[in-house]
């Protein structure tokens, strides 16, 4: 009996050790949980804000080319005035140098081209012999004797129109002297002008060439000739 009260005993006391020491355990473990007592509570430290900068403004475009053209600004159309003047109309003009008009006075005639004896007159009514050809036939021109290398002057005043070759005439010279007048230089080498030349009166115009096969009999010669309006004209009634 006593034996069987002492284990009680025992037991009892074993199991208020256990309990305590559980208890002691949960304390523990509660401790570690709620930190230290004694200890200051940590506290985070509050970092300062980032400081935002300010973005630059973008402007917002539009992928939409349709979009694009409406944002472009067009300049407000000018307003018409109420009664515009008319622009003032210019008159086109020829640049080109306008040349003095030529004057013939006939009463003053012509200057004599070469000197010499007149081998055929001029016959446009009927006609006259042809030593080298042999046969009669009309002559619009003088036929005037002259050595071979003649220098042969401008009658008047004029405008070089025209340098041919013929083989009745060779080398020809014609010109312009107003009043719808001109004259015709035959027989000619060694020509000093050009088409377009102004050539005032006595200047030489070339010299006398070997004669053609027209006038081979003839010998060496000037044809002169004269125009008015195109139609032959008696160089003797000119001459002075």
């Amino acid at each position: 009996m006593f034996y069987k009260e002492k284990g009680f005993y025992i037991s009892l006391a074993c199991g208020i050790v256990a309990l305590v020491a559980f208890a002691a355990i949960c304390l523990n473990l509660m401790g570690d949980d709620t930190g230290n007592s004694d200890e200051s509570p940590i506290v985070a430290e509050e970092t300062p804000a980032p400081t935002q900068t300010k973005q630059p403004e973008t402007k917002e475009t539009s992928s939409d080319p349709v979009k694009k053209e409406a944002t472009v600004k067009t300049p407000a159309p000018a307003k018409k005035k109420a009664n515009p003047t008319p622009a003032p109309k210019t008159v086109e003009t020829d640049t080109k140098p306008v040349k003095n008009k030529l004057h013939f006075d006939q009463e003053t005639g012509l200057l004599w081209p070469v000197n010499g004896n007149i081998l055929m007159e001029y016959s446009a009514d009927k006609v006259v012999y042809f030593k080298t050809l042999a046969q009669y036939r009309t002559n619009p021109a003088l036929v005037i004797a002259a050595k071979k290398g003649t220098e042969v002057k401008a009658s008047a005043d004029g405008v070089v129109t025209g340098i041919s070759t013929s083989e009745e005439t060779g080398r020809t010279v014609t010109m312009d002297i107003g009043d719808d007048f001109s004259v015709i230089y035959g027989q000619l080498t060694d020509i000093t002008v050009q088409k377009g030349d102004s050539v005032s009166e006595g200047q030489v115009l070339g010299k006398i060439a070997a004669p053609t096969k027209y006038y081979s009999v003839e010998g060496a010669n000037l044809y002169y000739q004269i125009k008015e309006k195109g139609e032959t004209v008696n160089p003797m009634v000119l001459l002075r």
